[in-house]
This record gives structure tokens, sequence and C-alpha cells, in this order.
């Protein structure tokens, strides 16, 4: 009798050792969190785009890793709150959009692991210790080495025919990358002779006495922001009923009928995003993983809203653009 119970003690040990090898396999699917100021409507520009490439590196959703998703909806007072509720599922790493994102997680977390994928300039953020070694728990994307508003008054110029003297920036200041956007855009303002007014618009119910203020400017820049995002169509329609020629960061915001965008293919950030995920659940540290700036920018166009505020797009633009929506 005691023969038979020693065998089954050795057995079940062993079977223990077979299925959890140092406790590695007992807790399933590997958990993804995912941090986005943004809504769901945007998934197929966003964690669509990071899942399709974590399936092509071999992860399976709901069998060797599993997503917990949170949307705070254009609304940033809500992210502090979900980066908390995030933090305490304990996932493996989370994945942060944004500045104000990935500054709520920076503050709910210095341990779990925290890829951003758009953040203008991690550095001054405070995120990253440095861009080739971050330090930290926390690594990424960035849009671009600059935030480029330079850039874009460029092609506005291009675009009207004329240098623009009076122009109008929209920003939200709940937004944590905002100062660093303002400052880039009143800088190359500046530097073009223009003056710049500024417009903060942190609530949906704001935009239409927005665009009354920026009506009779000779453009409008506007910043790459989820609140904006997730308003984008009521904001191209805005800038067609006031006839104000709007530029934008990103060509979500023409895709729903803006004007003009240039910026950083923030499609490519989120794919390898999920190059990032991989490594650091195969075990490297993101305080070992560089920072990515953006390489590849994009100008968008979009005829229909051209004609909209009464402009034609020179062939000279049209010649250059990544993508001309008809």
């Amino acid at each position: 009798m005691k023969r038979r119970e020693l065998l089954k003690a050795v057995l079940g040990s062993t079977l223990i050792g077979m299925t959890n090898p140092s406790g590695a396999q007992t807790r399933g699917p590997k958990r993804i969190g995912y941090l986005s100021g943004a809504s769901q409507g945007m998934r197929e520009t966003t964690i669509d785009i990071l899942e399709e490439r974590l399936r092509d590196l071999g992860w399976r959703a709901g069998e060797t890793i599993e997503f917990e998703p949170r949307w705070a909806d254009g609304d940033f007072s809500r992210l502090p709150t979900l980066a908390t509720e995030l933090v305490m599922l304990k996932p493996d790493v989370i994945v942060a959009t944004g500045s104000s994102e990935t500054t709520s997680l920076h503050s709910a977390t210095k341990e779990i692991p925290v890829v951003f994928i758009q953040l203008p300039d991690p550095l001054s953020l405070g995120v990253v210790a440095s861009i080739a070694r971050p330090g930290g728990n926390i690594t990424g994307f960035a849009q671009g080495p600059q935030i480029l508003w330079g850039k874009r008054l460029g092609l506005l110029t291009e675009l009207l025919g004329h240098v623009p003297r009076h122009l109008a920036w929209l920003g939200n200041p709940g937004n944590a990358g905002t100062e660093a956007n303002w400052a880039d855009a009143k800088d190359a303002t500046a530097q073009a002779g223009a003056n710049l007014v500024r417009i903060d618009v942190s609530r949906a119910n704001e935009l239409e006495s927005a665009f009354r203020a920026a009506k009779g400017s000779d453009g409008l820049l506007v910043q790459w922001d989820f609140l904006f995002a997730v308003m984008r169509k009521q904001i191209a329609q805005l800038a067609a009923q006031t006839r104000l020629p709007a530029i934008y960061e990103n060509r979500t915001q023409v895709l729903a009928g803006g004007l003009i965008s240039y910026g950083g293919d923030l499609r490519e950030n989120y794919r390898q995003g999920a190059v990032y995920v991989d490594r650091i659940l195969k075990g490297a540290r993101p305080a070992d993983l560089p920072v990515i700036q953006a390489s590849r920018f994009e100008l968008v166009l979009n005829k229909g809203a051209a004609k909209a505020v009464g402009l034609t797009i020179p062939d000279s633009l049209i010649a250059r653009a990544d993508e001309v929506i008809e």
C-alpha cells in the first residue's frame, strides 16, 4: 500500500512538472493591454493592424494571446482611470497609442512593459531616458524626429498659391503632446512671417464655436488628437461650411473628408509596434529596445474637399501625393 501511494505521488509530481515547468504554462495566453484615447470606430487603422501583424509573427488571439483594450472615446480625462484599470490586470505588456495614454501609464506603473505607438517627442514627455536606450519600462515609436509644421506650411502655401498671413491652430489642451505641437506650429508660422491664433477645444460641443473663431483665416492647422479623430467627419464638414482650408497631421482625417495631410505613416508604426510586443513577450526588456522614429511620411489630398472650399489642387502637389481622394 505504501509502495502504491509512493508511485502515485511520484507520478503526480511528474505530471505537474510536465504541465507546469517553472510555473510557465499555468497562466495560459499572454495578456496584452491596449490603451487608446480614440473609439472602437478606429480599430481598422489601429489595433486591427497590430493584431494582424502579431498573427504574422505566430500569435493567435484567444489562443496564445488575449487583448484587453480600453478606449477613452476622445475623453482624455478618462485615461488615468483606464490606465490604472489595465495595470491592475497585470498584463505581460501594454500598448499605448499617444502622449496622454503613455504618460498615464508612466504614472501608473514602472514595471509592466509599455510600447507606445505615436509620440511626437518621448524625450520631452520624460517617459524615456534617451532615444537609443530608453532605460525604463517604456519604449516605442515616434511620429517623427520633428513635428513638421514648417513642412505643412510649405504645402499649404503651394495649395493656396500664396503665402498665408493669418492662420489658426486647433488643439486639445487635454492632450499631453499639445504644448510641443503648439510650440512647433508657432515657430514655423513666425519663420514664415504669418500670424497664428491658438484655438483650444477639449470637448466635441466646442467645435462649432472654434470654427466660427477661425473663420476668415487663410488656413487652419489641426493637431493630431484622438478627440479630433473621433470627430473627424464633423471637423471636415465644418471646414467646408466655413470655407476654411485645413491641413492635418494624419491621413485619417483626410479620408473622412478633410483637405490635406502630411505626416508619418502611423499604420507602419502599428506594424513595427507588434514586432516590439513580440520581442518583449519573448523576453526582451523595453530598456534595451531603442525608440524608433518614423522615416516614411505621406502626403494625402482630397479633391472633393478642395472644391468645397473653392480651391483647385495644383498638378505639382498631385504628382507628389501618396494618395489622392477623388
